[in-house]
């Protein structure tokens, strides 16, 4: 199994944490600088957090301060925003599949774009939200992505084409290319193969007549979840490099998700069982697939510090408290031999992708929140 070794700093607020587990900690520091990164490729790129990554308020009352835009999908993630008072000129919705009652909720905060990758979607946008304007979703490699996007959305080259030429036909304005190079990419040239794809395309609707001015690269920007994760700003300036071949005038958007808030976090855990199977040596904590780690089953690794035990590790197989037996998040992680019920374990990066996935399941409790 291969790790990172979390921050030291991150470590030490788990380490201090003694109030009930689970708990999600968030270094807002932390966050802020992240936050400023993105920020500080202005105007060139404008960053839009993508809110189903974390929607904890804290959270985003934070990223709303720094002056980022949001990526909602849904109805609850835009009322969230605007009852923030967050401006719909800093709302920009990707979904390419969207319920009529989220249409309607975000034509009537003020907000007219859409993304689409199907002749039935820009149909029912037609109907619904006639005049929009719309970004085609361009399927593009998801090599590299530990979590890949490819299989349920985004259309061919040839596809996005005449997807551009029916919008324009029944009444829509296209004015751009979307892609997603899949989560947690760790290949910082991943967007520079999916920018060419989409020159191709945007040179094609040109000839006929129709004149894009927006990129939207999507999201994919990686936490440290492995040791080949690159840091944002090497993502970044790629991307710099490569939309050059764009018109001067080109908006070219990211929605970081994962990128922003994954390393921020970190998930204090109780060990609430222990077992030996077959030699094995089992550890049960109170947090697990069906409670805040359901990455795991998709192939998203996590780091795992005891916080209460050191001295000579062993082999553990680490599971989740649910009465499921697909409810096993890692195996072969080196951990203290002399692990006792009621130690803590800190699993980071966990600042993404952990309390939004959380279910009800065998009445288990969501991992609390808490921004230091």
């Amino acid at each position: 199994m291969t790790t990172v070794r979390a921050g030291d700093a991150l470590i030490q607020l788990a380490q201090g944490h003694f109030a009930d587990t689970p708990a999600l900690i968030i270094d807002t520091a932390s966050l802020k600088q992240t936050i400023a990164t993105f920020a500080s490729y202005a105007p060139a790129i404008t960053a839009y957090y993508a809110v189903k990554a974390n929607a904890e308020l804290e959270i985003l009352q934070i990223i709303a301060s720094q002056g980022l835009g949001f990526e909602v999908a849904s109805t609850a993630e835009l009322a969230a925003l605007l009852s923030m008072g967050v401006a719909s000129d800093r709302i920009i919705t990707s979904n390419p599949i969207k319920a009529p009652a989220f249409i309607d909720a975000m034509l009537e905060s003020g907000a007219n774009r859409f993304v689409v990758d199907s002749i039935d979607e820009i149909d029912k946008l037609a109907a619904r939200a006639p005049g929009c304007r719309v970004l085609l979703r361009l399927a593009v490699d998801n090599t590299g992505s530990t979590w890949p996007l490819h299989e349920k959305f985004a259309a061919t080259a040839t596809e996005t084409v005449q997807l551009a030429l029916h919008a324009v036909d029944v009444g829509l304005l296209p004015v751009g290319i979307t892609f997603h190079v899949g989560s947690q990419s760790t290949n910082p040239y991943a967007w520079n193969t999916a920018l060419r794809d989409a020159k191709f395309v945007w040179d094609d609707v040109q000839t006929h007549g129709i004149y894009f001015n927006t990129l939207n690269l999507g999201g994919g920007f990686p936490a440290a979840h492995d040791n080949l994760c690159p840091d944002h700003r090497r993502s970044l300036d790629a991307i710099m490099e490569a939309v050059v071949d764009f018109p001067d005038a080109t908006t070219v958007e990211v929605e970081p998700g994962r990128g922003l808030v994954g390393d921020a976090g970190v998930l204090v855990t109780r060990i609430v069982g222990l077992a030996t199977r077959s030699g094995a040596r089992w550890v049960y904590l109170d947090v697990g697939v069906y409670n805040g780690l359901m990455e795991t089953t998709g192939g998203i690794e996590y780091e795992y510090n005891s916080l209460d035990r050191g001295g000579h590790e062993q082999s553990w197989t680490v599971a989740g408290p649910s009465c499921d037996s697909t409810d096993i998040m890692a195996r072969d992680v080196q951990l203290p031999a002399t692990l006792a019920v009621d130690d803590r374990i800190a699993i980071s990066p966990a600042g993404a992708y952990t309390t939004v996935y959380a279910s009800a399941f065998n009445g288990l409790p969501h991992p609390r929140v808490i921004c230091l």
